[in-house]
């Protein structure tokens, strides 16, 4: 698990950024180099789900994997908006993970909201649609690897990434998915959920994303965008088979941070391994950071959903 001292000054320093200039910087520290010579990279190009457009997606694989014919699949974040596969943050975990024997795919998603964001203002059906052009992305992606990933692939997005990747797996139930990392993940509710694995962190104070159950960017639920999502917190509440790392006091900045702390990185691998083995165990892990949590309703768990 993620060592909580470290984790906070990961998380403080992220928050003095997000006080002093107004938004969060994920490069607050320098990013840990991972060592290429036990990796081979390469780019390749995969139709998009419209199935006009060209996109973009780069591989990791060590040469001794870990889990043979299993493969990570990573969509970044970005408010639909903005970011890319090839990120230096991007770059960073998915090396990592690839130094540690995890083949990984780092894919490019076509991105709806650019110039638009995925504010308040901005109505639901267009939330919608760039949710799910995201997720049609991710299912000619998962196509194009099947050959390379045979065995089973998981699918590891934050904030905007997680939202299309558990969008992919529960709504679009594509069969491709044999489990999901989510960071700061959310996707409109459920009753009843597939049997897929899902490994989740997420900070109670997100107030981007929610926790528990709530409208996205707790916009007014008057607004044009007032989009009612299940958070991870809510997620874990209904569906049985859910390890949920609730960080108290976190915010939306983990959904960088975590993204270079070697105990996710390994959390990530250690996943790929118990699905390979059959051996996941659910269950849920709080940890509580020292940190300021603004004027957002208080999370605690269990979530309560309407």
């Amino acid at each position: 698990m993620i060592g909580a001292a470290r984790l906070g000054l990961w998380l403080l320093l992220n928050w003095i950024i997000l006080v002093t200039i107004g938004q969060a910087c994920p490069f607050s520290v320098d990013i840990p180099v991972s060592d290429s010579t036990k990796f081979q990279k390469s780019t390749q190009s995969f139709i998009a789900g419209n199935h006009q457009d060209l996109l973009l997606l780069d591989l990791y694989i060590p040469p001794q994997e870990v889990a043979p014919g299993w493969g990570i699949i990573f969509l970044h974040g970005g408010g639909f908006s903005a970011g890319s596969r090839d990120d230096s943050i991007h770059s960073a975990y998915c090396g990592a993970l690839a130094t540690k024997g995890a083949a990984v795919a780092s894919m490019d998603y076509r991105l709806r909201q650019v110039d638009q964001g995925f504010h308040c203002d901005v109505p639901i059906s267009d939330k919608r649609e760039a949710i799910r052009w995201a997720a049609e992305d991710l299912e000619q992606a998962l196509l194009a690897l099947k050959t390379t990933f045979p065995k089973g692939m998981v699918v590891c997005g934050t904030s905007a990434g997680a939202e299309a990747a558990l969008f992919a797996a529960f709504h679009l139930e594509l069969p491709e998915i044999s489990g999901v990392i989510g960071i700061a993940g959310a996707m409109e509710p459920l009753a009843v959920f597939r049997s897929i694995p899902v490994l989740a962190y997420h900070g109670t104070c997100d107030a981007l994303v929610p926790f528990c159950q709530a409208i996205h960017h707790y916009c007014p639920s008057s607004s044009l965008g007032a989009l009612h999502l299940m958070g991870s917190g809510a997620i874990a509440a209904q569906h049985s088979l859910v390890k949920l790392n609730a960080m108290h006091s976190a915010g939306h900045e983990i959904s960088s941070s975590l993204l270079i702390d070697s105990e996710f990185v390994q959390a990530s691998v250690d996943f790929l391994l118990a699905l390979k083995s059959s051996s996941f165990q659910p269950g849920i892990h709080e940890i509580h950071l020292s940190l300021p949590c603004d004027s957002l309703p208080t999370n605690s768990l269990p979530c309560v959903t309407p």
